[in-house]
């Protein structure tokens, strides 16, 4: 156990590893043991949200939604855009619902959870093309969807991080071409992977608690569909901090958290959004571990660090 973990999260590791099984590498399994963790950590719906099922046409089937709005809220919603994590590989809707709850509710902003399709069975492009389509969908007709479509931020956690920022950068080289696509007012990235090269922090927090290097380079394969090769990890649209431009993005706050591979991702990605002018602030929570998100309710360090995203979310939207 890491020097790093207070006793909070020392039992939520705990929990967390008690769900999974050594050894076990079937991936239905896996999923299985999964959602159960993520279902074990679930708290109930604020009673002022109002729970929305849909779905959006996407390109190779229906792509499920669950929208997250007020009840206090009256005409057209500030929106987030949710991009669930679980590399590429797990998660769903349910493994992220009180999650998504808790930020429509605690920010008050409407949010919007994309159920996009998972690797291996489908690799990318996959989820880039169901979670392009679905804001496509939402910012083509954001009346349907009660959006100001001037409030509309992007985000998600872990691998739905990484999707968010991939579709902030379409979305910004579209504009830029002088298409009819909307400015996003801000992204919200939570502990996303972003970087293809070997950031310190991939090494010095190689066997991180819950999530470590290997598990990182295991999860890229499966997204992929084979061992990432050169040409993959220049692709933005798999690392977006491999891109060539950085300019005219909008407003970035990204969630990084110590104990994980990934906490040089966010740092890195931030100076480079810097360095073009744009607007972008990095957060590195001391003592927390990639997926901490679920540790909210019994970690006081990660009921803090969930606030400052809550205010981030807002400041984005406002």
């Amino acid at each position: 156990m890491s020097d790093g973990l207070d006793l909070e999260l020392q039992d939520f590791v705990a929990a967390t590893e008690s769900f999974s099984t050594p050894g076990v590498t079937d991936l239905d399994d896996i999923r299985h043991s999964y959602n159960q963790m993520c279902l074990h950590f679930q708290s109930s719906h604020p009673d002022n949200l109002k729970i929305l099922e849909g779905a959006i046409e996407g390109p190779d089937g229906d792509i499920p939604i669950r929208v997250y709005r007020p009840k206090n809220r009256i005409g057209l919603h500030p929106t987030l855009i949710y991009f669930h994590g679980g590399g590429w590989v797990l998660g769903d809707l349910d493994s992220h619902d009180s999650i998504t709850a808790d930020l429509a509710e605690q920010a008050n902003v409407q949010v919007i959870a994309v159920d996009y399709r998972l690797a291996p069975e489908h690799p990318y492009p996959a989820a880039v093309d169901d979670c392009w389509a679905v804001y496509q969908a939402v910012t083509e007709a954001p009346k349907i969807f009660d959006i100001d479509i001037n409030r509309l931020v992007i985000g998600g956690d872990s691998a739905g991080g990484t999707l968010a920022a991939v579709i902030t950068m379409i979305a910004r080289d579209i504009h830029l071409l002088g298409f009819n696509a909307p400015w996003i007012k801000g992204q919200l990235l939570i502990y996303p992977a972003l970087s293809s090269e070997v950031l310190p922090s991939r090494v010095q927090q190689a066997d991180a608690p819950l999530f470590s290097t290997p598990d990182l380079n295991l999860f890229i394969d499966y997204y992929l569909g084979h061992p990432a090769t050169e040409q993959n990890k220049q692709d933005f649209k798999i690392f977006p901090a491999q891109a060539d431009d950085f300019s005219n993005l909008p407003p970035a706050y990204i969630s990084s958290a110590e104990l994980d591979p990934l906490s040089d991702d966010g740092p890195d990605f931030v100076d480079k959004l810097k360095s073009t002018g744009s607007t972008a602030r990095s957060v590195i929570e001391p003592g927390l571990m990639h997926g901490w998100l679920r540790a909210r309710h019994v970690s006081s360090r990660a009921e803090q660090a969930f606030a400052r995203i809550v205010q981030a979310l807002k400041d984005l939207a406002a």
